[in-house]
């Protein structure tokens, strides 16, 4: 086990090393997750005195380990009502705590990544209803969009898996996730409370986005040719580009119809016929739809006006089928749960119940004492022997869940739904 310092578990006897074999008495049977879930929720609902009892092997020899909980009703149902607030509400609390200079530390992609994270964490914020000039997060969003502004499209201090850039003359430059991830934030924000400075920025970063569109119609990791990968598109970002260019419409900036349409007839031609988005363009890169990839364009597609005809039905009916299939992403499992958890909410009904069917378990697992959610392993954590959802690090973690979770109003939450075209 993993144990947070001074946390329920540590002040309870739990020892790094000990080996959880069970809820009580009883041992898993298939799988330990969605029992442990269901047992923490039932425990911080008041169950059994708000006592969690694990099944313990510490040195070969079975023990028991009882963990005291909050035990508040509402707790047993964290989707919902007071629960969901106060979970959104500690998460916004925690990434207040870690902004500093406007941003956040760097980590992976150096400053480039810390652009993204500040994006997340802005867009989070506004959650509770707060914008640059108003609400108890306006200094915290203030001081965002001012960073978001002066960094994005700079060139990052660190490429692809944190490598250096640039290295042995290959082009490492990831700019564009920072540009589309400054978008999307700069139009949520200039959506809910319009100023001439935002809309500048904006502009810049929409004519920037347009600018480095390649000729086949799909975006790269940054401009300037194929990656130390040797290769071009990457439609992760490609999505990321096109909902950036969607919440730039949103807020009355124009985007060129040559520019989206040359990115649908790329989009349709490299994805799958069933509406999802593939990995990229090359060879072995077609054709391979995921939810994840195909939330984000449609997101964009959604912001732009596209999404009820042609290849915008179509991936909207691919996300209804697939909002299920998060954990079968690639490269960062948060990205998926993100961009995925707000398509699914936008879609609403039995598209919203099936990803929250799949991720209720992992929200509520992935919770720590201090208001922050902590990454998880998952298939590619052993195929890679890397995870980098843990190299970008909590904030990352957090806002990303802070942002599933806060993006529709209700429960004492404004949301943001018309900043981030859920409606």
């Amino acid at each position: 086990v993993l144990l947070y310092p001074e946390g329920p578990a540590e002040k309870a006897g739990l020892q790094i090393g000990d080996v959880v074999l069970g809820i009580g008495r009883k041992a898993f049977k298939e799988g330990s997750l969605a029992p442990l879930a269901e047992a923490l929720t039932k425990a911080e609902g008041g169950a059994k005195k708000g006592v969690l009892k694990l099944l313990v092997s510490r040195d070969g020899e079975k023990t028991s380990v009882e963990i005291k909980l909050g035990g508040e009703k509402h707790m047993g149902k964290p989707l919902k009502g007071k629960a969901r607030k106060a979970i959104v509400e500690d998460a916004l609390e925690f990434l207040a705590s870690k902004q500093q200079g406007g941003g956040f530390a760097q980590t992976l992609s150096g400053q480039n990544g810390a652009v993204v994270q500040t994006a997340m964490a802005g867009l989070a914020w506004m959650a509770d209803g707060s914008t640059p000039r108003s609400g108890k997060y306006r200094k915290n969003l203030k001081e965002a969009v001012e960073f978001v502004v002066k960094h994005m499209g700079s060139e990052t201090t660190g490429g692809m898996g944190g490598m250096p850039s640039p290295r042995g003359g290959a082009n490492w430059d990831q700019t564009n996730w920072g540009l589309a991830h400054a978008a999307v934030f700069l139009g949520a924000v200039q959506v809910r409370k319009p100023s001439k400075a935002v809309k500048e920025a904006l502009e810049q970063a929409a004519k920037d986005l347009c600018a480095r569109q390649e000729a086949s119609g799909g975006w790269a990791h940054g401009p300037g040719g194929k990656n130390a990968l040797n290769y071009l598109e990457l439609n992760i970002v490609t999505g990321l580009a096109l909902w950036g260019l969607g919440m730039a419409h949103k807020a009355g900036i124009e985007i060129p119809d040559e520019v989206i349409e040359k990115a649908n007839t790329y989009l349709e031609k490299s994805g799958s016929g069933d509406g999802g988005v593939a990995y990229a363009d090359a060879n072995g890169q077609r054709g391979q739809g995921n939810i994840g990839r195909t939330a984000g364009a449609w997101l964009g597609y959604r912001a732009l006006g596209r999404a009820t005809g042609g290849w915008g039905a179509k991936m909207g009916k691919f996300i209804g089928r697939h909002a299920d299939g998060i954990m079968h992403g690639h490269a960062t499992l948060m990205q998926h749960i993100f961009l995925g958890g707000l398509a699914a909410h936008a879609a609403g009904g039995a598209t919203k119940k099936k990803y929250w069917g799949t991720l209720e378990c992992d929200m509520v697992l992935a919770r720590s004492p201090d208001g922050s959610f902590q990454p998880r392993p998952w298939h590619e954590s052993l195929q890679m022997r890397s995870n980098s959802d843990v190299t970008f690090g909590q904030v990352w973690t957090t806002a990303a869940w802070a942002l599933v979770l806060g993006c529709e109003p209700g429960d004492g939450l404004e949301g943001i739904p018309e900043a981030l075209s859920l409606k």
